[in-house]
């Protein structure tokens, strides 16, 4: 027994080692490569070649590993029939389509012609606050000013070799775009070979938020350890002083369970690449780890309303067939923490979508939706929404998994949807905070949509307040089933362009594929609005009867979400709506608080009541003014004299008065020429108010 526990003790101490590993770092000094002018570039011939060979079951590679899980996760649908999703709530709103575009280019002769993009697609997407939307695809660029509907670059499209006038032995691929509001200034990520002797991370900041202006390029080495790796699957985000970068290093040539040696995360002065330094700083984090094992496919968080104040990313065991581990990671200061999430609704490798064509006995045919890793990922206040590829286990069809960090300073938790269709595929989505207050926790999630009858296009949905989410919205549908590759699947996705318009509120750009005509694939950009136009508002009035004093103000609610608590003057917080005491020229501010937490605060100055219809003369005057009142019996009267604004000009006088007729005159020759309010007042109660006109 003793010997039993020594080795549980020894083993504890052991696995609490694992865990406190920590990650390293290594410092570069990244030298300018050369600078770019898209408007120079000309159209190339962009001689590139792909390996197209589709995986087989039981083949060493990843590809031949993810289609063994495709198979395992079909027969787990089948026979094991795991655990439904819960339910949706369901909201009548859907996204509105605004204005949309296909990237083209135009031949001499003056024909438009579809840009093809490249297998497999890997659609991109970076908008500005001036409506200039940059999009990217294997292995292309091309961008549109969306306020004239034209094309931006002279050539109209620039191949990703020439955009960084790179060689022509070598492939560049796996474009990733990010605008920075902050800079007013777009990123532009690829890689370049899978060779770790020729593999880099190309860099590109633009100098001005005109793409045709130049673009800064900084190449970063593929094989940052020199240990034989090349670096796969960017995803990138930006800080307020920071543009981060993570991949996935390989091994080449090596079976799919060591192929793969950890993820790294690229730390770069982005204010430096802006400004197109001759040297920017580039910290790299690697060895990152939970239980002594990598973590695969790191994904980074972007700020939902911009520039994100620190840097949280995501993982997950994106090869399971049915998971629920979320790994969730922050680097601050240089030191980044690991903590496994349990979510309430389980993940799983997703089976390929069905077109025209496919033959779903056979699992490597259809359209290729990888795995479940997260493919996006955004924060909002204190919780971050993501989403990823899954199997939706009600239908066995692929779906979007929807999930929600929520607590993300205090105490993560993590709770999810899954978002399918019984007749649709659904694949590669993205998301996107489309909220117009800053408490609005709303967002539109878009993907690639396909099935038997369906050609291959996107949509969209919309998921409000309440977490309840819209129906799917079609966006664009395919122009036909796509076939470019011989045999087995044809390559979707790997992922899709969608962002925010930072400085225009509830409106999402979106970037999808979409299947051609010619069987081919290329993009779509769309312009999708929230339906929720509505904000946190109130009105603040004072009830009637006025007096002079103890007034009763009213907030009175116009748009937001019940119930409401009410702060007044800096108290405390309240249910009552109203607040009692007032008088003529006090100033009430109002904090009202709705169920979601938007706030909204507004200050009123108490006005003068209404003015009456009694006689003042001359009206208008030069010189002297008189009113006449009636006064109950004898007391005190106040003359208070205020300007159009309501604001007290002057305490004219406190007087006494007889009971019966009396009649007040005063000297206007001190005033400038206006309009004024001629307040008379007796034991609160206001005697007379009059518009007095000095000329």
């Amino acid at each position: 027994m003793m010997r039993l526990i020594t080795l549980l003790f020894i083993c504890s101490l052991f696995q609490n080692d694992l865990l406190a590993q920590e990650i390293r770092k290594k410092e570069f000094s990244i030298s300018r490569d050369k600078t770019v002018f898209p408007s120079e570039i000309e159209e190339s011939f962009n001689p590139v070649i792909h390996n197209l060979e589709a995986p087989y079951p039981g083949g060493r590679s990843e590809k031949s590993h993810l289609l063994d899980q495709k198979i395992k996760a079909r027969e787990y649908q089948r026979q094991q029939k795991p655990d439904l999703p819960k339910p949706i709530e369901k909201t009548q709103e859907t996204p509105i389509i605004g204005n949309t575009f296909e990237p083209v280019y135009y031949h001499p002769s003056g024909n438009p012609f579809p840009i093809i993009a490249g297998i497999p697609s890997d659609n991109t997407l970076a908008v500005s606050n001036e409506g200039i939307v940059v999009v990217a695809m294997n292995s292309v660029v091309y961008a549109h000013d969306m306020n004239s509907d034209t094309a931006v670059f002279p050539s109209y499209r620039i191949f990703l070799r020439d955009f960084v006038d790179g060689f022509s032995t070598s492939s560049y691929y796996d474009p990733k775009l990010i605008y920075d509001a902050e800079e007013d200034k777009f990123v532009l990520v690829l890689l370049k070979d899978s060779d770790p002797s020729k593999s880099e991370v190309i860099v590109c900041f633009s100098s001005s938020n005109d793409p045709n202006d130049p673009w800064y390029i900084y190449n970063l080495p593929g094989n940052p350890l020199n240990n034989n790796r090349w670096t796969d699957f960017p995803a990138i985000s930006l800080t307020h002083d920071k543009l981060y970068f993570t991949g996935n290093l390989i091994i080449p040539n090596e079976p799919w369970q060591t192929g793969f040696d950890g993820s790294i995360i690229w730390e770069m002065d982005k204010k430096a690449g802006f400004s197109g330094e001759t040297s920017i700083n580039a910290v790299l984090y690697d060895n990152i780890t939970y239980g002594g094992n990598y973590i695969r496919n790191l994904h980074t968080v972007q700020g939902g309303g911009g520039n994100a104040e620190t840097l949280f990313l995501l993982s997950n065991r994106n090869f399971d067939v049915s998971n629920d581990t979320i790994f969730f990671l922050e680097l601050t200061d240089g030191n980044l923490s690991v903590e496994p999430l349990v979510s309430d609704v389980a993940y799983g490798v997703p089976p390929n979508a069905r077109q025209f064509d496919t033959d779903t006995s056979d699992p490597n045919n259809g359209l290729q939706t990888n795995d479940a890793r997260v493919l996006g990922a955004v924060l909002i206040d204190d919780e971050i929404q993501f989403v990823g590829n899954t199997m939706n286990p009600a239908t066995g069809f692929c779906a979007v998994y929807h999930g929600l960090v929520s607590n993300v300073f205090n105490s993560p938790a993590v709770t999810a949807n899954i978002i399918g269709d019984s007749i649709k595929d659904f694949g590669y989505p993205n998301i996107a905070w489309s909220g117009n207050e800053d408490c609005d926790r709303e967002v539109i999630i878009a993907f690639d949509h396909s099935s038997f009858t369906d050609f291959p296009g996107n949509s969209a949905i919309y998921c409000n307040n309440e977490r309840m989410y819209s129906q799917v919205l079609q966006v664009k549908e395919g122009y036909n089933y796509v076939d470019r590759l011989p045999t087995g699947y044809e390559r979707w996705g790997d992922y899709y362009g969608l962002q925010r318009k930072f400085n225009d509120d509830g409106t999402v750009y979106s970037f999808g594929y979409l299947a051609l005509q010619s069987k081919s694939n290329s993009g779509y950009c769309a312009v999708l609005k929230s339906p929720d136009s509505t904000a946190l508002d109130f009105d603040l009035t004072v009830a009637l009867p006025q007096n002079f004093c103890n007034n009763r103000i009213f907030a009175q609610v116009q748009y937001g979400h019940p119930p409401y608590t009410y702060t007044w003057n800096g108290g405390g917080s309240t249910t009552d709506n109203s607040v009692n005491g007032f008088c003529t020229g006090d100033t009430i501010t109002c904090t009202v608080k709705d169920n979601r937490g938007c706030e909204l605060t507004k200050s009123l100055v108490v006005p003068i009541s209404p003015l009456d219809n009694g006689n003042v003369y001359p009206n208008p005057a030069g010189d002297f003014a008189a009113v006449q009142f009636e006064m109950a019996q004898d007391g005190i009267v106040e003359a208070l004299l205020y300007d159009s604004r309501g604001r007290l000009v002057k305490e004219l006088a406190e007087l006494p008065a007889k009971s019966g007729l009396n009649e007040f005159t005063f000297s206007l020759i001190p005033l400038a020429g206006g309009t004024y309010n001629l307040v008379l007042v007796s034991e609160g109660q206001i005697l007379k108010n009059h518009k007095i006109i000095k000329r």
